[in-house]
């Protein structure tokens, strides 16, 4: 029983041998048929290999004989062009020059295909024709000849709030350019104009809109900038009355309003002195004392006290007089102390601005200008104020005074002629008084 179980043992080794042995001779067969592939696929690319270098020979061979082909064609060219190289580096240097020139000025904003031209001429790699030299001198001429006139072509126009509109514009030479009565500034490159969102003072812009309506070959004045939009583009950046009297910041506006106050109290009281004025005069054609004016009430106090003695009569009209005084003067005094408050005001404000010039030098030095405009502006601005405030008071002030004096002066001239014709009646007629 044994001995027949290690047989079979025996048969099934033998067996899966001979299995495993027909595997790997079928494997060794396909492995010697990939490796004579391989060997093909070598061979083949070792024949490519070689016919590639061959390849790389013949053309490395053709561009060295281009190269001195293209060497001597060169030279060629260099000694036919001779002069003419020279000429063509002058014409494209000119042509950048001017179109570098011409390109910010407004003699050739209606015509962008000039500047087109040129730009094109500067940059170009070929010989310039006849033509385009031709062409080059009469833009320049052209440019010269337009810078003295005045026109109007059709071009965009963009406002203060960025809306943008075709419209028409009116060219003063190469100097401005005008529209619907405002002054425009050129943006170089773009052939666009702005309009300039602060404009001159009103009588120029009134030239602007004559000049619009002007016929050909009429003569209009107009206020030109001869500098080319240069002093324009300063007006865009220097402030407007409203933002120098910001620039005074509170201590400004402390002074604009003792100016209101004190113009408003000389108004009130002036008015006052004027209607008092017309009392007194109209009583100085009278003999009948109206109370509603002070020489009527010291007329009537005249009339009611002549049985007094002179002494008395003329202490009663004194003190009638200073009574009247303070209705005239009152109010005077407060005009004078704020014309001389206004200046006052003004040098703090200067004080001010300055010690916050030297915080800003101290944090931040002198490197900046900017950061020291404000407390500089500061002090000059309220410096002006106080004394724009203080100059109109003080001669408001003396108005008002001189018309308060002169109605006092009536008053003490009338009283002392009641004294006076009181006196004499009493020289005269003792019984009757």
């Amino acid at each position: 029983m044994a001995a027949t179980s290690l047989q079979e043992f025996l048969q099934e080794v033998q067996r899966q041998a001979g299995t495993e042995r027909r595997i790997s001779e079928a494997r060794e067969r396909e492995f010697a048929a990939d490796l004579e592939a391989a060997r093909a696929q070598l061979r083949a690319a070792q024949q490519e290999l070689r016919r590639e270098q061959q390849r790389q020979s013949t053309l490395s061979a053709a561009f060295d004989a281009n190269e001195a082909a293209l060497t001597k064609l060169e030279t060629e060219l260099r000694e036919q062009q001779g002069g003419l190289g020279e000429v063509f580096g002058v014409v494209r240097q000119s042509a950048g020059d001017f179109h570098a020139q011409m390109i910010g000025s407004l003699a050739m904003a209606e015509r962008p295909e000039a500047l087109a031209f040129l730009a094109e001429l500067s940059g170009a790699r070929t010989l310039p024709g006849i033509e385009e030299l031709e062409r080059l001198w009469l833009v320049v001429l052209e440019d010269m000849v337009n810078a003295g006139v005045v026109t109007k072509f059709s071009g965009e126009v963009v406002g203060p709030d960025g809306h943008k509109q075709t419209g028409s514009i009116l060219r003063v030479g190469a100097f401005n350019a005008v529209a619907a009565g405002t002054y425009l500034a050129h943006v170089e490159g773009r052939n666009q104009f702005l309009e300039l969102p602060r404009q001159p003072q009103g009588r120029y812009l009134r030239f602007a809109r004559d000049l619009e309506s002007a016929v050909p070959g009429e003569v209009r004045p107009f206020a030109l900038d001869p500098s080319r939009g240069a002093i324009l583009s300063q007006l865009v950046q220097s402030p407007s009355l409203l933002e120098r009297v910001r620039q005074g910041r509170e201590i400004g506006l402390i002074i604009l309003g003792l100016g209101v106050l004190g113009i408003g109290m000389f108004a009130a009281r002036y008015t006052y002195l004027q209607l008092v004025a017309r009392r007194v005069r109209a009583q100085l054609r009278s003999d009948r004392a109206d109370a509603g004016n002070p020489l009527g009430r010291i007329l009537a106090l005249y009339q009611g006290n002549r049985a007094l003695d002179p002494e008395t009569l003329e202490v009663k009209l004194d003190e009638a007089v200073l009574r009247e005084i303070p209705r005239l003067e009152w109010g005077l005094t407060t005009i004078k102390i704020l014309a001389a408050v206004a200046p006052l005001l003004g040098l703090l404000g200067t004080v001010v601005g300055m010690i916050e010039t030297f915080q800003s030098i101290t944090l931040f030095g002198t490197g900046d200008p900017q950061l020291m405009a404000g407390g500089i502006s500061q002090a000059l601005v309220t410096t002006a104020l106080g004394l724009t405030v203080a100059i109109p008071l003080l001669f408001l002030h003396n108005v008002a005074s001189a018309k308060s004096r002169y109605l006092v002066n009536i008053m003490e001239e009338q009283g002392a002629g009641l004294l006076a014709r009181h006196m004499e009646k009493l020289r005269n007629d003792p019984e009757h008084v």
